[in-house]
C-alpha cells in the first residue's frame, strides 16, 4: 500500500512538472511570436521632408497629407507639431525626426509570471530612453503596447494629472491600488503614444485631471472592472484597470472615449478612439 501511494505521488508531481514545462513553452513561443510581429521601423523620406521644411520656413499651411508626412517622418501629431513651430522650435522638429527615423533594438524582460516588458536599446546594445513628449498637458492619456501577456499585447494607460510635475495616474497590476506615476517612467518604451481629447479646451482638461486626481487613486486594482459593474458616469468605481481609470476620468464628464461603447475597455481602443487625438508616438504602435 504505501508503495502504491509513492507511486501515485510520484506521478502527480511528474503531471505538475510536465504540465508546468508546457505552459512555459507555450508561453514563451507566444511572447516570441507577439515581439517579431509588433515592430517596423519607419522609412526616410527626404524629398517629402524638404518640402515640408521649405513650407515651414515661408509660413505656408500644410496639408492633411503633409502632417501624415510628419507623423511618419518624426512620429508627431499635428498639435505637437504646430506647437513647436509656433515656439519657433523647428531645431527640435530635427532632433525628434533623427531620432524617430534612427536605428533601435528592443529588448524583453519578464515581470512577474506573466507580463512581459520590452526597453529599448541603441545599435551599441545600450539601454536608452527616448526624448521627452513634446507637448504634454493635464489630462492627456498614455499608451503604451510594449507589455505583453500569454500573446496578447494589452498596453498599459495612464492619465496625465499634473504636466509641470511629470505626474500620471495609473492601475498597475492586481494587488496595488491605483496612484501616482511618473511620466518619465514612459521613456523606456519602445512603443508609447500621447494622446488629447478633440476639440476640447485646456480648462476642461484640467477639470477633468483634477477628477481624477482627487477620486481615482486609491481604488483597487480588477480586471472586471466596467464588466460587471456596467456603466454609472455618476458613481465612482469601487475597483479599476488601467484603460477603465483612465475612461472613466472622461466618462464622468459625458465624454466616451471607448470607441465601441462596449463594457471590456483596454488601452489598445484609445488608439482607435475616435474622440482622441494622437499628438505624439514612439515606434509603430499605430501599426500594431
Amino acid at each position: 500500500m504505501k508503495n502504491k501511494g509513492k507511486s501515485k505521488g510520484f506521478r502527480v508531481i511528474c503531471i505538475i512538472f510536465v504540465a508546468l514545462l508546457a505552459f512555459r513553452l507555450v508561453d514563451f513561443g507566444l511572447s516570441e511570436w507577439t515581439d517579431l510581429k509588433a515592430y517596423e521601423d519607419a522609412v526616410r523620406d527626404d524629398a517629402k521632408w524638404e518640402k515640408i521644411v521649405e513650407k515651414i520656413n515661408n509660413n505656408i499651411f500644410l496639408t492633411n497629407e503633409e502632417y501624415e508626412t510628419v507623423m511618419s517622418q518624426t512620429g508627431l501629431g499635428k498639435s505637437a507639431f504646430d506647437f513647436l513651430v509656433s515656439q519657433g522650435r523647428t531645431d527640435k522638429i530635427e532632433v525628434y525626426r533623427d531620432y524617430y527615423l534612427s536605428d533601435k533594438e528592443y529588448y524583453c524582460y519578464r515581470e512577474g509570471i506573466f507580463a512581459c516588458h520590452e526597453s529599448i536599446m541603441d545599435n551599441k546594445g545600450e539601454f536608452i530612453d527616448n526624448p521627452p513628449f513634446a507637448d504634454i498637458r493635464d489630462g492627456d492619456i498614455i499608451v503604451t503596447l510594449s507589455i505583453h501577456s500569454l500573446g496578447w499585447r494589452h498596453g498599459h494607460a495612464a492619465i496625465v494629472v499634473d504636466a509641470e510635475k511629470g505626474l500620471c495616474i495609473q492601475a498597475n497590476m492586481v494587488g496595488e491600488d491605483s496612484s501616482y506615476g511618473y511620466v518619465n517612467t514612459w521613456k523606456d518604451f519602445p512603443m508609447v503614444a500621447l494622446l488629447r481629447v478633440k476639440n476640447e479646451s485646456v480648462e476642461k482638461a484640467e477639470e477633468i485631471a483634477k477628477f481624477a486626481d482627487d477620486n481615482l487613486r486609491g481604488l483597487p486594482y480588477s480586471l472586471f472592472s466596467g464588466i460587471i459593474t456596467g456603466r454609472d458616469s455618476e458613481k465612482i468605481p469601487y475597483a479599476t484597470q488601467c484603460a477603465h481609470l483612465v475612461w472613466y476620468a472622461y466618462y464622468h464628464f459625458g465624454i466616451d472615449i471607448s470607441p465601441q461603447g462596449g463594457r471590456i475597455i483596454t488601452p489598445y481602443d484609445f488608439l482607435k478612439s475616435e474622440k482622441l487625438e494622437v499628438v505624439q508616438v514612439y515606434g509603430s504602435i499605430l501599426e500594431v
